[in-house]
């Protein structure tokens, strides 16, 4: 059974596809600045910031990666990163370092997003000495995290401590007749390509539990 907010329904198996949500890091002007210079995706927004000044938050794999891509487009990146060092993996370091249009600013957390209408700076803080600075910048890009849409299955199916749906091989999850499939499932790798098979995966193994219940 399955309960939404305009109807419930019946089914004798389900397949949760649900996704996930880029974690925000929750300062002032955030929320109100996205769509106007705020974004969690640069292949989605980066053609709207062409010849602008840019800052993307987190220095991870996805931020670093992004970042390369923004630079097609971008005047300049500043990276904002709350611990003292990169994340990502040695070699995207290594090209990113190599840009003379970017900039970084490690063990530095945002505290306020600014601008009137529009992104014209965003506000950060030394973690070690608490001196705050304003950087220039039209466009914000966020890359902090992900998080599950499945606050709706707690104790309802088996989740890790991400929030991601445990499943097996064949993407069962711990109550039969219902599967999971896509970013929304505990796995290595979150892309567009995986998320294709598996809901091709989930669709076949749905069929062939109904088959089994049927008698097929």
């Amino acid at each position: 059974r399955v309960e939404t907010d305009g109807d419930a329904y019946s089914a004798r198996t389900v397949i949760v596809a649900t996704g996930t949500e880029p974690r925000k890091i929750g300062v002032p002007g955030e929320e109100e600045l996205r769509g106007r210079g705020v974004s969690y995706c640069a292949t989605c927004d980066g053609p709207l910031f062409r010849d602008k000044d840019l800052a993307v938050i987190g220095c991870g794999d996805s931020g670093l990666k992004e970042g390369l891509f923004l630079l097609r487009f971008a005047k300049s990146i500043t990276f904002v990163e709350v611990l003292p060092r990169m994340t990502a993996e040695k070699i995207i370091q290594e090209r990113v370092l190599a840009e003379p249009r970017m900039k970084f600013y490690l063990g530095h957390s945002v505290t306020s997003i600014n601008g009137t209408g529009l992104v014209e700076s965003v506000t950060i803080r030394d973690m070690e000495h608490g001196e705050e600075r304003r950087i220039r910048a039209q466009g914000v890009f966020v890359y902090v995290g992900l998080t599950p849409n499945t606050d709706f299955l707690r104790e309802k199916l088996e989740l890790d401590e991400g929030g991601y749906v445990v499943v097996n091989e064949n993407l069962e999850t711990s109550v039969p007749g219902v599967f999971a499939c896509g970013d929304v499932r505990r796995k290595t790798l979150r892309q567009i390509s995986t998320a294709v098979g598996d809901g091709a995966l989930a669709a076949t193994m749905a069929l062939r539990y109904l088959s089994v219940l049927q008698g097929g």
